[in-house]
C-alpha cells in the first residue's frame, strides 16, 4: 500500500465554499469563524452566493451524485460538470465560484505554504514500508480481508490550528485530510487520521460492514455507529494509534460514548488485536451491550 499526498487548488476552492455554505451538518463551523475573521466582511452578493450553493448542493449530496467528486479528481472539473449538471445549475454554480474567487485566492495564498510543508513532513513518514506492512497485517486479521486499493490519494485541505479531520467520500481511491494550520508536532495524529479514513475506504466494506448490517437486521443507523466506533477504536487514538504512533488515548471515542464505555471498548478491541482474531458476532454482541443500544 502507498499514499500519494496531493495539493489541489480546485479541491480546496470547493472545500472552502461548500464549508461556508453549511449545506451539511458535518461542515466545520470553527473553520468558517476563522476564515471570516481573516477575510473580513462578505458582501451581500457573496452571502447570497453561499445560500445559493447550499440549495444546489442539497441536490447533489454524498454518494454517486456528490458534487465534490469533480473538483477533487478531474483535471477539468467544469468541463465534466457542464455535461453532468442541468444547464441552470451549471451556470449558477459557475457564477457562485466566480463571486467567491477573490476571497478564496486571499486564503489560498496564506494556506498553500502550510499545505506544502505538511506534504513534505508527511511524505517522510507515511510511506514507511515496515510500518505499512505491520499495520496492514493487523488490519487484515481484524477485518478478515486485504485492502481493496493499493494506492491511496490523500488530498490535503485547509484547517484551523485547533482542528483537523478527514473524509472518505470522494471516490474509491481518495481520502481527504484537513491539515493546513494544524501543528506539525502533532503529525502522528494526522497519520492516524489517514489510517482511520483508509480503513473506511479499503477495509470495512468487503466483509465487516455487511456483516454488521446483517447482524443488526439492516438497521443502518446502528450499523454506522458500530462501524465508526470500531474504526475509532483503532485509529487515530485507538489501540493501534496508541501502540504504533504513540498517540494519547481518548477520553471518549465519539460524542455520546462516555469514558467508562471507551475503556471497555478499547479493551475489547485490544483482545481481538492481541489474538489476531477477526471481528465476529461475539464482538458485535458485547459492543452492543457496552453501548446499551
Amino acid at each position: 500500500m502507498k499514499f500519494s499526498l496531493i495539493i489541489n487548488k480546485s479541491a480546496n476552492f470547493y472545500f472552502f465554499i461548500q464549508n461556508l455554505s453549511e449545506w451539511h451538518f458535518s461542515n466545520r463551523k470553527d473553520y468558517n469563524v476563522l476564515w471570516r475573521k481573516e477575510l473580513g466582511r462578505f458582501s451581500p452578493q457573496e452571502e447570497d452566493a453561499l445560500k445559493q450553493l447550499k440549495e444546489i448542493h442539497l441536490k447533489y449530496p454524498f454518494g454517486k451524485l456528490y458534487l465534490g467528486h469533480q473538483f477533487f479528481i478531474e483535471k477539468s472539473p467544469w468541463a465534466v460538470l457542464e455535461q453532468k449538471l442541468p444547464q441552470e445549475d451549471f451556470i449558477n454554480l459557475k457564477n457562485i465560484f466566480s463571486l467567491l474567487e477573490k476571497k478564496f485566492t486571499l486564503l489560498w495564498d496564506k494556506e498553500s505554504p502550510f499545505l506544502m510543508q505538511w506534504r513534505k513532513e508527511l511524505n517522510d513518514k507515511i510511506n514507511n514500508p515496515p510500518f505499512i506492512e505491520s499495520t496492514v497485517g493487523l488490519l487484515k486479521a481484524i477485518f478478515n480481508t486485504l485492502p481493496s486499493e493499493r494506492e491511496i490519494m490523500v488530498y490535503l485541505l485547509f484547517s484551523s490550528p485547533e482542528h483537523t479531520g478527514g473524509g472518505a467520500n470522494i471516490g474509491g481511491k481518495n481520502i481527504s485530510l484537513e491539515i493546513s494550520r494544524y501543528p506539525i508536532q502533532d503529525i502522528n495524529k494526522a497519520i492516524g487520521i489517514i489510517w482511520h479514513e483508509t480503513i473506511h475506504l479499503c477495509f470495512q466494506n468487503q466483509n465487516f460492514f455487511p456483516f454488521v448490517l446483517k447482524q443488526l437486521s439492516n438497521d443502518r443507523q446502528k450499523a454506522d455507529l458500530i462501524n465508526e466506533i470500531t474504526i475509532g477504536s483503532l485509529f487515530p487514538r485507538g489501540i493501534l494509534g496508541i501502540r504504533l504512533l504513540k498517540n494519547k488515548p481518548p477520553q471518549k471515542l465519539i460524542e455520546g460514548v462516555n469514558s467508562e464505555q471507551t475503556i471497555k471498548i478499547l479493551n475489547l478491541v485490544k483482545e481481538y488485536i492481541d489474538n489476531k482474531k477477526s471481528l465476529d458476532e461475539r464482538y458485535i454482541r458485547i459492543l452492543i451491550e457496552i453501548l446499551g443500544i
